[in-house]
């Protein structure tokens, strides 16, 4: 065995090397891509809305509030429309295997399409990203 030729469960031939070459980073992969980006984007603003009100010492009920008011104020459009384009081509495009059950196959289990974004669903992951940078404040402090 070659070190710079691994074990793989596939062969790409000469023009498809090339191929892939010339064209560049696959499509869905660009647009997960850029729907990650959106979403810590707006996930970061609404953590750093977190941070300034703890600071002003506000009530956790108000920030909470204020939390919703601001991801209910962000226009989501662009960010859902290109996750329903990349929910819509993403199996065709990863060239996503089947099941016997005609259900495409991620990494060998069932594929789910992405959800849309919501002010909720912004909020509550960002409350996550607050409650792990806690975490990680008290295991620095121990």
């Amino acid at each position: 065995m070659n070190s710079a030729d691994p074990l793989r469960n596939f062969t790409l031939t000469v023009d498809e090397r090339i191929r892939a070459l010339t064209i560049g980073v696959p499509a869905w992969a660009a647009r997960k891509r850029k729907i990650e980006d959106d979403q810590q984007r707006l996930v970061a603003e609404l953590v750093e809305l977190h941070d300034t009100l703890s600071a002003k010492k506000r009530s956790a009920d108000e920030i909470a509030s204020a939390l919703l008011a601001a991801a209910t104020s962000l226009d989501l459009t662009k960010l859902n429309e290109l996750v329903r384009s990349h929910n819509r081509y993403y199996p065709i495009e990863a060239n996503l295997p089947m099941d016997r059950h005609g259900n495409y196959l991620a990494y060998g289990r069932p594929w789910r399409p992405e959800e849309p974004y919501s002010a909720v669903r912004l909020v509550a992951i960002a409350r996550a990203h607050i409650e792990a940078r806690m975490g990680r404040d008290e295991d620095a402090d121990d």
